[in-house]
């Protein structure tokens, strides 16, 4: 038997053995699936919120223009716990929406100015509104703010931001109208008192093209209110819009006589006067301040109040009263005039005049031609007293140069005018009237009466006798007429209590008219608006002051 030995054929096979198709493919299919995972997944962002409500990791969507752009994916607290920390993402082909100065907000249910809006969320749930802003650098991943208000202007609207400071009462609100000459322009942006200036801060938006029409030489102020002004042209009334009068709102235009000035700048600060009136007195930056001493009731003499020539406007009440250590040192306040501090503004004659006129220095030297200030009412329904200033020729030899400075001011002579010295000549003739002798005159008076009947009877016994037959006809009747004149001027005749009567009514009108002037001079309106009603003195318990 024969053995033979085979031996195997070894082949090396150079190939890929099929049965790794199917793990390769796997992990070509898992590492597909990873990259686009992070291919899609877009950019992360972080909001900061203070809480919150209504928003779900993973379920909260945000949008823009009603289009999702992205997803919250995770909601924590701050490492503080004082805030909330939201992170979310945008996808890959939304990322050009965000920009460093994006805004982002949440909407829901929510009744405003412009009506019920968020309505769709009741049933979706809240999102996040993303509204994309102008910046053109690079994403920064710097922390977002969600508000929980939308913007009243988009970030992407052109136009000019201004800051307003006002140390007036009343404030603006947020969303309120900012107008020139009654048409919207834009809005107020916020709304901020600050306690370390004591001012309230308002941020305004002024939409494109309407921003041209803020230059550096405009003025705002507040709208709100009715407005009734009463002049000597007669009565205005003005009612804003029912959005203006409802929450306020800013007006700005150029002060009469003012130039256009120069574009403003992107938030500048600008003064928020208190109404329109007040932006013209703001343009005369130009003064000197004159001390008047008045002898008269400065009741309803204001600050603000004009100072006239002939109606021609000179300059401004600037302090009512005006006094100071060095007055109350030298003379107590009730043993003294009252001082009051005005300005002198020369730039409202060069809207009259091109030639310029050094008007302090003629004030002062026209004074020794007679010229006094005094107190006028400008308005008698409301009482409203201005400084009027007169020539005088009666008092153009009183004036005193010594007098021309006190105090440190430079001071016009004053005198009484107007009312008041209506009032001072009227009071005169009451208090003659009051001095006169009337009892005494009454008692003379019945005495000469008691005369004149005595006289009356002797007529008659003349006229009675034989001798009056013998004396001329026309003597007769002269003593006839003169009985018969004399008969009705004796007591308890018909002209003779007439005449008592007209005596008492005339006392009467005189006690009555006393109290009157009284009140006039106190207030100068209350012919026409009631003056207030004096308090009894209330008698004071023994012992207290």
């Amino acid at each position: 038997m024969t053995n033979s030995h085979k031996f195997a054929r070894i082949i090396k096979i150079r190939a890929i053995s099929a049965i790794w198709i199917i793990p390769i493919v796997t992990a070509i299919v898992g590492l597909w699936i990873i990259y686009s995972h992070f291919a899609d997944r877009g950019t992360s962002f972080i909001l900061l919120a203070k809480d919150a409500n209504g928003i779900i990791a993973g379920k909260t969507v945000i949008k823009n223009r009603s289009v999702d752009v992205g997803i919250v994916d995770e909601v924590t607290l701050s490492k503080d716990y004082k805030q909330v920390v939201i992170k979310g993402r945008i996808y890959n082909d939304m990322e050009p929406l965000l920009k460093n100065d994006s805004i982002f907000w949440v909407v829901k249910p929510e009744i405003g100015r412009d009506g019920v809006t968020g309505l769709g969320t009741i049933l979706s749930g809240v999102y996040i509104e993303l509204a994309a802003g102008n910046d053109t650098h690079n994403f920064k991943n710097i922390p977002f703010i969600l508000s929980d208000n939308p913007p009243l202007s988009d970030p992407s609207i052109k136009g000019i931001r201004l800051n307003l400071e006002s140390d007036q009462t009343g404030v603006i609100p947020r969303g309120a109208s900012v107008m020139f000459r009654g048409y919207r322009v834009g809005n107020v942006e916020t709304s901020v008192f600050d306690v370390d200036a004591r001012k309230m801060k308002y941020q305004i938006f002024i939409t494109q093209p309407y921003d041209a029409l803020v230059t550096q030489n405009v003025r705002f102020w507040k709208e709100g209110g009715v407005n009734l002004t009463l002049s000597s042209a007669g009565a205005r009334l003005n009612v804003p819009s029912l959005d203006v009068l409802m929450s306020g709102g800013i007006s700005f235009d150029l002060p009469d006589g003012s130039k256009l000035g120069a574009p403003a700048k992107q938030y500048a600060i600008y003064t928020l006067y208190d109404d329109k009136k007040s932006i013209q007195e703001s343009q005369y930056t130009d003064y000197k301040e004159f001390l008047i001493m008045l002898s008269d009731s400065i009741s309803g003499l204001n600050v603000g109040a004009p100072v006239e020539y002939h109606g021609i406007r000179l300059g401004t009440v600037s302090k009512v009263p005006f006094y100071t250590d060095e007055m109350l040192k030298e003379s107590s306040i009730l043993n003294q005039k009252v001082p009051v501090l005005i300005k002198i503004e020369p730039e409202r004659l060069t809207e009259l005049v091109d030639e310029k006129i050094d008007i302090s220095t003629l004030i002062m030297k026209e004074q020794e031609k007679g010229l006094r200030a005094s107190l006028k009412t400008s308005n008698l329904f409301t009482g409203a007293l201005y400084i009027d200033l007169d020539f005088y020729p009666d008092l153009k030899d009183q004036y005193n140069v010594k007098t021309s400075r006190q105090f440190g001011y430079d001071t016009i002579d004053t005198t009484s005018a107007g009312i008041a010295q209506i009032q001072s000549k009227i009071l005169q003739v009451l208090d003659n009237f009051n001095n006169l002798p009337l009892n005494k005159t009454m008692n003379q008076l019945n005495r000469s009466l008691a005369s004149t009947e005595h006289l009356m009877n002797s007529l008659n016994q003349i006229m009675s006798s034989k001798e009056m037959q013998n004396i001329p006809k026309d003597m007769q009747k002269t003593l006839r007429s003169l009985s018969d004149t004399l008969r009705e001027l004796q007591p308890g005749s018909d002209m003779n209590n007439q005449i008592k009567e007209n005596l008492q009514k005339l006392q009467q009108m005189m006690d009555e008219l006393t109290p009157l002037l009284n009140t006039l001079n106190d207030k100068s309106n209350a012919l026409i608006f009631s003056a207030p009603t004096k308090q009894d003195e209330q008698p004071k318990a023994k012992g207290r002051k």
